[in-house]
């Protein structure tokens, strides 16, 4: 994760930056986060990051590789599968503690986020949420993360499932993979056999 995560102790990036250049011929470097392609190239780029070898960006709806971006179609196929967008955007309109995030960037062809009002807390507001898109029998990941963002996925996708989607693509075993993170959106990539913190 980049967000309070990679970016969370200044103190340590520096280390973190040495030990990748130092051993680029033999580890991997990659994150997943929130944040779409274009925002997450440019905090990486602030904090004197190489671009990764993957970026896995918008909630784990898109991966990408290398400098070149170039995107894992492959991913898209996968995840496609029931998504409803319009659907689901109709079903959730008329909750009014519910509000599009205004950020364009925000709204993918596979996650559409919203803000949670503070009007109603997350343990009233998303029982309410889930039933609402049950009844309509869609297939759906809704995500929470610190406590504000409400993120709906396809029911394939999260950051935890692109990282093992890579895990299966690339022959790297998961106990091969170290995974960080600090919110609910990252809750997938820190369990099984991944190596979490």
């Amino acid at each position: 994760d980049i967000d309070d995560t990679l970016t969370g102790n200044s103190d340590g990036i520096t280390p973190l930056l040495d030990f990748l250049k130092e051993n680029r011929d033999s580890i991997g470097f990659g994150v997943a986060t929130g944040r779409d392609l274009d925002s997450a190239v440019q905090v990486l780029e602030t904090y004197g990051f190489e671009p990764p070898d993957v970026i896995i960006s918008s909630v784990g709806t898109e991966i990408y590789y290398t400098k070149d971006k170039v995107t894992d179609r492959g991913w898209a196929a996968h995840i496609r599968k029931k998504w409803k967008p319009q659907i689901i955007r109709e079903t959730l309109e008329n909750f009014h503690f519910l509000t599009l995030q205004e950020n364009p960037e925000a709204q993918r062809s596979y996650k559409i986020s919203y803000m949670l009002s503070d009007s109603i807390t997350p343990e009233n507001a998303l029982p309410l949420l889930h039933t609402a898109l049950s009844d309509k029998k869609l297939s759906y990941k809704l995500i929470l993360s610190h406590g504000v963002y409400v993120d709906i996925l396809p029911y394939r996708a999260s950051k935890g499932h692109a990282v093992r989607y890579l895990s299966r693509k690339w022959k790297i075993p998961l106990q091969r993979l170290l995974t960080a993170g600090n919110s609910g959106n990252d809750h997938s990539m820190l369990s099984g056999r991944m190596r979490g913190i």
